[in-house]
């Protein structure tokens, strides 16, 4: 079934820019560029929904300082907002939540940030939907401090009448005339911070900052896929790296492996052990530096597996120093570059060789999606 979109027919929106290949013919376009990086690794068929409306469970919404009354939208290549609040990938809630959002920021007298003279206070709303629960949660990401404890007044006085829709929100500060999302600090406005989401059997917690899979329906295969490839692997520790909130490494615990799991973010980290412990998993979570804990990580004793799920730019140094160090006899690497992927695999060869690979469409009529790849190793150390 082809997707739809009057705003890009009305040519008010480019963002989905494969939309007229159309749903299969885009993942085909993605199978196709997977298939020019890794000509000689074994490549499943591209994962992608059918019916992607309604898909994206997480948006980050702009608010126009230039217009009266206050619209929402999207940065286009020339920083200039695109007004669109009504997206036809948005999940249901994350559009109906709209209005709200409108009320809350002029009550809350939140002034739209101007990136030309870097003026103004409200860089983004972030917005995140659980399609099981129906609950939302908000993260306002901010210039400065100046309105925390204005919204935080706000949210108090709608949640306790019960005039608001939203079950979590947050407020992180962004004081860098950047487009970037992460904040280089948290605020948390409302009494609960976490908002569990449910990717099939896995349970997972989230607070407002942090990383959460764009798509929910290929979030959840993409998952699953992982605790296929683990079980059907070498038995052993499993370690993951980049863990976020645990998805990954809670999926390998359900295979029956014991789990380390290691993150930067604390937040993440509490939120994974949070899930390990509702549903009974042997697996461990710790923040970590990888810079300063090389040399005890290796001693720990021997992982059969690693996993890892880096930024858009990879592995860094560390990582991939901890991996050759540990040598496990495999490696299974989840990417949403597959440029950055290609880059890792050459550098860690020729210690360990891609033997399994699959696209899966997180992002569908758009040129972006994830790789999950699965190397093992050679055998012969670099």
């Amino acid at each position: 079934m082809d997707f739809r979109c009057t705003h890009f027919a009305a040519a008010r929106c480019r963002s989905c820019e494969l939309l007229p290949l159309g749903v299969s013919g885009s993942a085909d376009s993605k199978q196709s560029l997977l298939l020019q990086l890794f000509p000689d690794v074994p490549l499943q068929p591209m994962l992608f929904s059918s019916a992607p409306a309604g898909s994206r469970i997480r948006a980050r919404l702009a608010v126009n300082w230039q217009s009266s009354p206050l619209t929402f939208g999207f940065f286009d290549q020339q920083q200039r907002i695109v007004p669109i609040a009504d997206c036809p990938l948005h999940h249901p809630l994350i559009s109906a939540a709209v209005p709200f959002l409108a009320e809350f920021i002029q009550q809350a007298r939140l002034s739209p940030y101007d990136p030309d003279q870097d003026s103004g206070e409200l860089k983004f709303v972030v917005l995140t939907a659980a399609p099981d629960t129906s609950q939302l949660m908000v993260q306002w990401v901010l210039r400065s401090q100046e309105s925390i404890s204005r919204i935080r007044s706000l949210w108090n006085r709608l949640s306790q009448t019960g005039q608001t829709s939203v079950h979590v929100m947050g407020a992180g500060i962004q004081s860098q005339r950047t487009s970037r999302i992460g904040a280089d600090l948290e605020f948390s406005i409302s009494q609960t911070q976490q908002l569990e989401i449910r990717f099939g059997e896995l349970r997972l917690f989230f607070s407002p900052g942090g990383f959460v899979q764009t798509n929910h329906e290929i979030a959840t295969r993409l998952y699953a896929a992982a605790g296929q490839r683990i079980a059907l692997g070498i038995p052993g520790r499993v370690l993951d790296l980049y863990c976020g909130s645990g998805g990954f490494g809670l999926m390998a615990a359900m295979q029956g492996r014991r789990v380390l799991g290691l993150e930067k973010s604390e937040v993440a980290v509490e939120n994974a052990c949070r899930s390990a412990a509702v549903m009974g998993l042997n697996a461990e979570f710790r923040q970590c530096s990888l810079d300063a804990s090389l040399d005890a990580l290796t001693d720990a004793g021997r992982y059969s597996t690693v996993i890892c799920n880096p930024p858009r730019r990879g592995l860094d140094p560390a990582s991939r120093a901890l991996i050759q160090a540990l040598a496990p006899q495999r490696v299974l690497y989840s990417s949403c570059s597959p440029q950055s992927l290609a880059r890792d695999i050459q550098l860690l060869a020729p210690q360990f060789r891609p033997c399994w690979m699959q696209g899966f469409d997180m992002f569908p009529l758009t040129e972006h999606f994830e790789v999950l790849c699965e190397l093992e190793q050679t055998g012969s150390k670099s």
